[in-house]
């Protein structure tokens, strides 16, 4: 059964607009290919109704994806022992942040994204 939810649009749902418009293909022919009602797709898409795991696949190939593109991103969980380091290292001084950094090869950090 559906899981109805309140309107948020979604990773997945996003995804499915964003390709099905890309590709030229409308509401009626995503349902008719999945078997359900355009409004089921519209719902999916806005987030109000949660995408069956197995109508992924399938609308993955219709709209010329990788299925994992359709995936919901969910909270990391990370183990204690990295939360540990993680905040030790946030509690240091800035310039010891800084320090570590550059130990660990992230020198060109600049306060956005950096790599190891």
């Amino acid at each position: 059964m559906p899981v109805s939810r309140p309107e948020t649009p979604t990773h997945a749902g996003a995804m499915i607009r964003h390709h099905r418009r890309r590709r030229g293909i409308t509401l009626v022919e995503v349902a008719q290919v999945m078997a359900v009602s355009a409004a089921t797709v519209s719902r999916w898409e806005r987030g109000r109704e949660t995408i069956p795991f197995p109508r992924r696949e399938a609308l993955a190939e219709m709209l010329g994806i990788d299925p994992t593109r359709l995936l919901e991103p969910g909270p990391v969980e990370l183990p204690a022992e990295d939360r540990h380091w993680l905040e030790c290292i946030h509690s240091l001084p800035a310039s010891e942040q800084a320090a570590l950094r550059e130990l660990v090869g992230m020198r060109s950090f600049n306060g956005e994204r950096a790599s190891c």
